[in-house]
């Protein structure tokens, strides 16, 4: 409470003054409204203890409200419909959650950020407590250096940001026997308990990545038809993203790190920096026709390409909902770029150079007869909706 001159300012923006009224010798002055429509109202009483005592009364009880009626926003109240109407929708069988469970739910996730730190960060610290246990030279040496592959990529993303999806798709992509992929899933789960314990994530997200089996597996894509309804149905936050990891194959967290410059439309190619690759080495990806008709859509002249990490995974989920995409392989827009890209065009050393591995063995073993010839063209024809339909360009 703040005291200027006779009068008192409470919290909510009220205030009681004296008042030169021929009914009344003290006022408590509150507004109502918002925006253009804010308005300043007066009520009136006789002694200021009255005053004084409605006014607290109303302040306290905007406190507990959350300011009360009169402060909620136009954007909160559509918020609130929206709430409403989601619930509504939901079948019965469920149990529907409160406006409050909701906020709840977001509170805690906040907390969590608040508390978070970068995956280097955690590393650091990771390693540091591995450290003072006194463990071996050889399996400090181990995890440190699988630990530093993780860095490479991931090493300036919140730690909390690092998703199921995001890990195994990284693991996915290792390019490396299974059982050694299993060894740096291991060590990236304890890094994540680790990190649970200090409560810098509110979860550990390689819980829900599976290990590989002994054997190298088919890896899995999009149909035809769920690209072109991903595609669709992207906001236009992420469209652009995802039109890269299709159609140019880039690994998440490449494009994570591009920026518009680096997207040469006069030239035909995306620009991969060599500090963005696994293998630190430079690579100009070819932007064919079908990715340069999605990007053309929402294109600027710098900035980066794809929005947070936390922006992204909720808009794509929404993406894949909409699309009808009930199960997301891993690494869904890379593979599907290997593996139609080498079924239209049928030369696995340009693939593996545009990918940026270093040999054709990846390719050979995970891309080979994943879909035909007729559906890989098919899929370098998938553009932008004309009056509502996915029109096919051209050439490719």
């Amino acid at each position: 409470m703040s005291i200027k001159g006779k009068g008192e300012s409470l919290d909510g923006g009220l205030r009681v003054s004296p008042w030169s009224h021929r009914s009344y010798k003290w006022r408590a002055s509150y507004f109502t409204g918002e925006g253009a429509s804010r308005k300043r109202k007066q009520k009136g009483f006789q002694t200021k203890r009255d005053a004084m005592a409605w006014a607290e009364d109303q302040s306290k009880a905007l406190l507990a409200g959350g300011a009360g009626d009169h402060e909620v926003t136009k954007d909160e109240r559509r918020a609130v419909m929206a709430f409403r109407e989601i619930i509504e929708s939901l079948p019965s069988s469920l149990k529907k959650p409160s406006l409050g469970e909701i906020v709840e739910d977001y509170r805690k996730r906040a907390d969590v950020r608040r508390k978070s730190m970068t995956v280097r960060e955690l590393i650091d610290k990771y390693v540091l407590a591995l450290e003072r246990r006194k463990l071996s030279d050889g399996y400090l040496y181990s995890t440190r250096k699988r630990l530093d592959r993780f860095d490479e990529d991931h090493g300036d993303w919140m730690a909390c940001d690092i998703s199921a999806e995001v890990a195994g798709d990284w693991l996915h992509d290792l390019e490396l026997a299974p059982l050694t992929v299993n060894h740096y899933r291991a060590v990236i789960l304890q890094m994540f308990n680790h990190g649970m314990k200090i409560k810098a994530v509110g979860g550990n997200p390689i819980v829900a990545v599976d290990k590989l089996k002994g054997t190298p597996g088919e890896v899995g894509i999009l149909s035809l038809i769920e690209a072109a309804d991903l595609l669709t149905h992207a906001s236009p936050e992420i469209l652009p993203a995802v039109a890269i990891g299709l159609f140019a194959g880039l690994r998440r967290s490449e494009i994570s790190r591009l920026d518009w410059q680096q997207i040469d439309f006069e030239q035909g190619h995306i620009e991969v920096k060599a500090k963005t690759t696994k293998s630190a080495a430079r690579r100009l990806v070819p932007m064919r026709d079908s990715l340069r008709a999605w990007l053309t859509l929402h294109s600027q002249l710098r900035g980066p390409v794809m929005p947070t990490e936390m922006v992204y995974r909720a808009r794509l989920d929404d993406a894949k909902e909409a699309a009808g995409i009930a199960v997301w392989p891993h690494n869904a827009l890379r593979h599907s770029f290997a593996s139609y890209n080498l079924a239209a065009f049928e030369n696995a050393p340009a693939l593996a150079g545009e990918m940026g591995h270093g040999s054709t063995k990846m390719i050979f073993e995970h891309y080979r007869a994943l879909v035909t010839k007729a559906k890989g063209e098919s899929f370098w024809k998938i553009a932008p909706a004309t009056e509502g339909k996915i029109k096919q360009i051209k050439s490719a």
